[in-house]
């Protein structure tokens, strides 16, 4: 039984649930690796200002107004996003799973799911990281902010683009009776040279560096938030190759313990 004939609220409570695991999962990265770095360049941005920066300032503000929100409350908050966004992502993923599924590589469920995670993550974490990488707090011009975002998208918008054209080559060269060697090698020979492409001629943005924060505390900051992606990504795919097995089996299962109807 494949996926397609599955029904649709099955499929999307699949990806609820794969979702929500990949919610939980990103969330423990944010809260054990990322937010640590983030409170030590919180603490150095308060420092090297005395204390009275932007967003302290503002702060203690809303503090004045009873409206403080304290760095539980913000990591909290930032965690249960998380989970809720990653949830949202879980539903995209089933769609977009049924729709591509016959032409992921892999021979399981779990093969192509993950498949297709290793896909959303290059295309929507690994490719912007790399280009446009995240900055901890007191690091870069909040002048470049929307500069930085309208290029974090358009990078995406490109590395999609891009995954669509191999898969479409590979579609072509499929339809004139190439091997499934000869299309893999040229899928990835196009998507080697389009990342090359990318990341030579798309222009970056200069981000200034106090003198004051490590450089240790930013690639730390880096790493860590390219690893809560993957961690959201990873365990998106495989959570979703799981659960779908197991959804086809159930549903294997009671097809064949359904007896025919007999002629009389």
């Amino acid at each position: 039984m494949s996926a397609a004939k599955a029904g649709w609220g099955a499929r999307m409570l699949t990806g609820l649930g794969a979702g929500a695991a990949a919610g939980i999962s990103s969330a423990a990265v944010l809260l054990l690796a990322v937010e640590p770095r983030i409170d030590a360049a919180i603490a150095i941005e308060e420092g090297s200002s005395g204390g009275h920066t932007h967003s302290h300032e503002a702060a203690a503000g809303a503090h004045d107004k009873g409206e403080l929100v304290t760095r539980l409350q913000q990591q909290v908050g930032g965690a249960v996003t998380v989970i809720i966004v990653a949830a949202l992502l879980g539903l995209a993923f089933a769609v977009v799973y049924t729709r591509v599924r016959h032409r992921l590589p892999g021979s399981t469920e779990v093969g192509r799911s993950v498949a297709l995670g290793v896909l959303g993550f290059t295309a929507f974490a690994l490719a912007p990281a790399l280009i446009l990488p995240a900055n901890p707090p007191a690091v870069g011009d909040p002048d470049t902010v929307n500069q930085r975002t309208a290029g974090y998208l358009l990078i995406i918008l490109l590395a999609v683009v891009l995954t669509i054209a191999v898969f479409a080559l590979t579609r072509s060269l499929a339809g004139r009776g190439f091997s499934s060697e000869t299309r893999w090698v040229a899928g990835c020979l196009l998507g080697i040279a389009g990342a090359i492409a990318l990341l030579t001629l798309f222009p970056r943005v200069d981000t200034e560096i106090p003198h004051e924060v490590p450089a240790a505390l930013i690639w730390e900051f880096r790493v860590t938030s390219l690893g809560q992606l993957a961690a959201m990504w990873g365990v998106l795919g495989l959570a979703h190759g799981m659960l779908t097995t197991r959804l086809l089996t159930a549903r294997s299962r009671r097809g064949a313990a359904t007896p025919s109807p007999v002629a009389v």
